[in-house]
């Protein structure tokens, strides 16, 4: 009985990861899928234990309250059967374990936690997006979880709070390092989210072949499209300031409480806070009164210019990150519009 190799799915957000998760990792008949990546059960985990480890103990748990032999405990069945079942490959995909958002543990952390898990013969699959483009994209994504922010607010934020913000994870050199350092620099599998659009064959034959799957899977759906109006958006926002949810809530309470459940009910004991879990449930009739709302009443599309001063400073930070993550990896990120040092 030989062992499937072990993957690890860490993200980008906003890079094909829903994608990655539902319509390949979790379809692909030599892949042992844990999660996230089951479409009928709303791109959820194989049970709730994988759910634990994936949402609680990676991301959240505070150090003194982390149990590394529990988490592995909790894995080890799936590990067990998928050798028995003879799958090439089992694995784990979480786009939050590449950038910490919110009152979550630190990147390096999780990094440091999975590996306790996993262990050294573990292929990390990590998709890079360009900068600029991923800054847009996510502050979308999160208007549709609730944000009302400007988008000028938002690179402030990203900016001036960047000792603390996602900032820095997209220095994609550091996360790069932090996992090399780990599982290794040949059980890394880095790849930009731009050859996806070019060429899905070689992006998926790529993740393929870094886990010994079969490559013959060459496309897959894509998911999360943005809407073609921007004044959409706008509405969107718009409403999020009027019903605050999820990003527009305190600081201090967390996002994604629907993905909590089994936290709730099997460690705590406890019913799901109706209010909290009702956010989620908040994200389609609001989007739906906004679309619906901007059918009647068109507004301007919302403003995603991004301001000079703001970009420069921007551009040194990522600048100088993507001309290091060249010279580790041999990527030509310059094809694929990223920044780099004039």
């Amino acid at each position: 009985m030989s062992e499937p190799r072990k993957y690890l799915h860490v993200g980008y957000p906003k890079s094909a990861s829903t994608s990655l998760q539902n319509f390949y990792f979790a379809t692909h008949p030599d892949c042992y899928h844990l999660g996230l990546g089951y479409e009928s059960r709303g791109n959820r985990y194989i049970d709730d234990d994988v759910e634990m480890v994936s949402e609680i103990d990676i991301r959240l748990k505070k150090e003194f309250l982390y149990n590394p032999e529990q988490s592995k405990a909790r894995l080890q069945p799936h590990f067990d059967a998928a050798a028995e079942q003879g799958f090439k490959a089992v694995g784990l995909s979480n786009e939050f374990f590449s950038f910490a958002l919110g009152n979550e543990v630190d990147t390096a952390d999780k990094a440091r936690r999975l590996h306790g898990i996993f262990g050294d013969n573990t292929t990390v699959i990590i998709v890079v997006r360009e900068q600029f483009t991923l800054l847009r994209s996510l502050y979308l994504e999160m208007l549709k979880g609730g944000y009302g922010g400007t988008y000028r607010k938002y690179l402030e934020y990203t900016l001036l709070y960047q000792v603390r913000s996602w900032c820095y994870d997209f220095c994609f050199d550091r996360i790069y390092e932090t996992y090399e350092n780990l599982f290794g620099k040949e059980n890394i599998c880095i790849i930009p989210f731009e050859i996806l659009k070019q060429d899905s064959a070689a992006f998926l034959g790529e993740i393929a072949h870094s886990i010994g799957i079969d490559d013959s899977i060459t496309e897959m759906r894509s998911v999360n499209q943005q809407s073609e109006t921007k004044g959409f958006y706008e509405q969107l926002r718009r409403y999020n300031v009027k019903f605050p949810h999820e990003f527009g809530s305190l600081f201090y309470e967390p996002f994604n409480m629907n993905r909590m459940r089994s936290y709730f009910h099997n460690e705590l004991g406890l019913a799901v806070p109706h209010d909290r879990l009702a956010d989620d449930f908040m994200r389609q009739p609001i989007s739906q009164a906004a679309q619906k709302m901007n059918q009647m009443s068109p507004l301007p599309d919302i403003d995603l210019s991004f301001p000079k001063a703001l970009k420069e400073e921007f551009e040194k930070i990522y600048g100088t990150s993507n001309a290091r993550l060249q010279e580790m990896t041999g990527l030509d990120l310059a094809q694929h519009g990223y920044c780099l040092p004039k």
